[in-house]
C-alpha cells in the first residue's frame, strides 16, 4: 500500500524519516470491541497503604467500519479487514489493589504522552483507586518501537522506549513513512519555495531534477548508503540552499489510519470498566470493580482528551458512557489524530494540523474561517454521553499554546459560554507543566494529581501506542503501550520546513 507524502526540509544536509509499525492479524468474528486480552507481565508495587500490583498486557480488538460510531474515522473504509472488521492491538498498563474488594471503584484512564506507562501517584493509591493507561497513537514515531512479536498470542516481556534521529520533519515532528521505492525516485517531485505569507500565498521557485537528488540512508550524492532503516534521508547533488524552502512529494508505503487509535482507546476503557471476560474466556482483571472512569491527559494527551470527546468516542458501540469524567490539563486545542497524514506529535508549529475547528466546548460560530456553529461537545450532547469536565491550564497555554480561541473563538469578539458540565481553572503566570502543587477533589479535600506532572510514568520508560492493520512492524514499544493501525493507499500532503519563512 502506498500514498504520497509532502515534506519540507529543515537543514542543509541529508534529512530522514522515522516510522512505527503495523500488523495484520486474525480476530474472532463478533461485534466490534476488544475480543482478547493477554497479560504479559505482573509486578508488585509499593508506596501505598495496601498491597498493589501492576499488569502489563495487550488488547486485541476489532472495529466495525459500518458502525456510525466508527464511520467518522478517516479512511477506515480503506483499511484491511478480517471477517468484515478492522483489527488493532493496543497495549495497556493497569495499577490496581491486589484485593479488588478494597478498590474505591474509580478508574483513572490516563492518556500516554508520546509513549510511557503511567503509574497513578501514591495519594491516589492510598485512596485505593485503579489506574489504566492504554495506547492510542499509532504513529508514535518519536517514542516507541514495536517488536516483531507484537501479534504473538503468548506473553512477551515488556520492553523500553526506542528512539532515533528524526531529521525529516514537519518542524520538529517526524514523518513516519518509508518511500515506496527508496532506490527509485521516479514519480517524486522536489520543488523550492522562495517566499510564503502568513495567509499561505506561496512564491514558487524551481523544481530540482530527479537526477540531482536521491533517497539515501546517509553518505553523499556520489556515495550514498542504501536505505535499510529509518530515518530515511535525501542526498542532493549540490546540497540545500539555506535561503529556500524545499517541498518533496513522494509515494510512501503503508500509511496509517490514525483515527482508529481513538476508537481503540475507547474500547479498551469500555472493556475494563464493563466486561467480565474476553471472547476466549480470559477474565477481565478489573471485572465488577469499576463504577466510574475518568479520562485524564496532560499537554498532548490533554489535547487528545478534547479530540476524543469531539469525535463522540465517549460512547462505546453498545451506547454506554465510557468515561464519567474528563480532565484535560494544560491543553488548549485538539490533536491531529483523525486527519489523513495527521501528525499527533506536533505542537502546532508551521504546517502542522491541530487547530481545525471547533476548539471550544460550547457550540459557537467560526466567523474568521467561515465555519458553521459547532462545539467539541456536539456529538456527546446528541447522545447524552458527555463526561463532566474539569480543565486546568496556565499562562503558557494562554500566551504560547493557543488556549484563547477556546474562550473567544477565532474573531475574539465575544466570550464563549462555558457549558454546565465544564469547570475551568486558570493558574496564571505558570509555565507549561507548572510546579509541584496539588489540586484536590471532594468535601474531604482529597489530593488527586500533582500539578504539572505531565507524564508520571515517563521514568518507567515504557511506551504506549497502537499498532495495527498493515504488513510491517518497527517503531512501537509493544508491551508498554502501542496501537497497531491500518495502512491504506492514499495521497499525502503534509509539509516539512527547512527554515521558518514569513508567517
Amino acid at each position: 500500500m502506498s500514498g504520497h507524502q509532502t515534506a519540507w526540509f529543515r537543514r542543509s544536509m541529508s534529512v530522514g524519516i522515522m516510522v512505527t509499525a503495523a500488523l495484520l492479524f486474525s480476530v474472532v468474528p463478533s461485534c466490534a470491541r476488544v475480543t482478547r486480552i493477554i497479560i504479559d507481565a505482573t509486578a508488585t508495587l509499593t508506596g501505598q497503604d495496601i498491597p498493589y500490583e501492576t499488569l502489563t498486557g495487550r488488547a486485541f480488538g476489532e472495529l466495525d467500519p459500518s458502525d456510525p460510531l466508527n464511520t467518522l474515522i478517516t479512511d477506515i473504509d480503506r483499511a484491511p479487514r478480517v471477517n468484515g472488521k478492522v483489527g488493532y492491538i493496543a497495549t495497556f498498563f493497569i495499577v490496581k489493589p491486589l484485593d479488588l474488594s478494597r478498590a474505591s471503584g474509580l478508574m483513572w484512564h490516563d492518556v500516554p504522552n508520546r509513549g510511557g506507562r503511567i503509574t497513578i501517584t501514591p495519594d491516589l493509591r492510598n485512596l485505593h483507586d485503579v489506574g489504566l493507561s492504554s495506547g492510542w497513537q499509532g504513529d508514535n514515531a518519536g517514542a516507541t518501537a514495536v517488536p516483531a512479536n507484537a501479534s504473538t498470542l503468548a506473553p512477551v516481556p515488556p520492553s523500553s522506549n526506542g528512539g532515533g534521529a528524526q531529521p525529516l520533519n514537519v518542524m520538529g515532528n517526524p514523518i513516519p513513512y518509508f518511500p515506496a521505492n527508496s532506490s527509485n525516485n521516479a514519480g517524486a517531485t522536489l520543488t523550492t519555495h522562495l517566499h510564503e505569507t502568513i495567509d499561505g500565498t506561496i512564491t514558487e521557485g524551481s523544481t530540482v531534477p530527479n537526477s540531482d537528488w536521491k533517497f539515501c540512508g546517509g553518505g553523499t550524492f556520489l556515495a550514498p548508503t542504501p536505505v535499510t532503516t529509518l530515518p530515511v534521508r535525501l542526498c542532493l547533488k549540490d546540497g540545500f540552499d539555506a535561503t529556500k524552502l524545499y517541498q518533496l512529494v513522494y509515494t510512501v508505503k503503508d500509511p496509517y489510519v490514525l483515527g482508529a487509535g481513538t476508537a481503540a482507546f475507547r474500547d479498551v476503557g469500555a472493556f475494563f470498566k464493563n466486561e467480565a471476560q474476553d471472547d476466549l474466556g480470559t477474565a477481565n482483571p478489573l471485572a465488577r470493580s469499576i463504577k466510574w472512569a475518568i479520562i485524564r491527559g496532560s499537554s498532548q494527551s490533554g489535547n487528545f482528551t478534547r479530540h476524543f470527546i469531539h469525535l463522540g468516542m465517549n460512547q462505546d458501540e453498545k451506547g454506554r458512557i465510557v468515561h464519567d469524567g474528563a480532565w484535560p490539563l494544560i491543553a488548549g486545542r485538539r490533536v491531529a489524530n483523525n486527519s489523513r497524514w495527521g501528525q499527533p506529535d506536533g505542537v502546532l508549529e508551521l504546517y502542522q494540523m491541530g487547530s481545525e475547528g471547533p476548539q471550544w466546548w460550547h457550540q459557537f460560530p467560526d466567523t474568521v474561517r467561515g465555519l458553521h456553529p459547532a462545539g467539541i461537545l456536539d456529538r456527546c450532547e446528541a447522545t447524552k454521553t458527555c463526561p463532566k469536565i474539569v480543565e486546568t491550564f496556565g499562562g503558557a497555554e494562554v500566551f504560547a499554546l493557543k488556549m484563547t480561541t477556546s474562550w473567544v473563538g477565532t474573531s475574539a469578539n465575544n466570550d464563549i459560554p462555558v457549558p454546565k458540565n465544564v469547570r475551568r481553572y486558570y493558574l496564571p503566570s505558570s509555565t507549561h507543566g507548572g510546579g509541584n502543587g496539588t489540586t484536590r477533589r471532594g468535601s474531604a479535600a482529597e489530593p488527586v494529581a500533582h500539578a504539572g506532572e505531565e507524564d508520571p510514568g515517563r521514568a518507567d520508560q515504557g511506551g504506549h501506542g497502537i499498532s495495527g492493520w498493515g504488513s510491517r512492524h518497527s517503531g512501537l514499544d509493544l508491551p508498554s503501550g502501542e496501537l497497531h493501525l491500518p495502512r491504506v493507499r492514499l495521497r499525502l500532503g503534509s509539509r516539512i520546513q527547512r527554515q521558518r519563512r514569513d508567517r
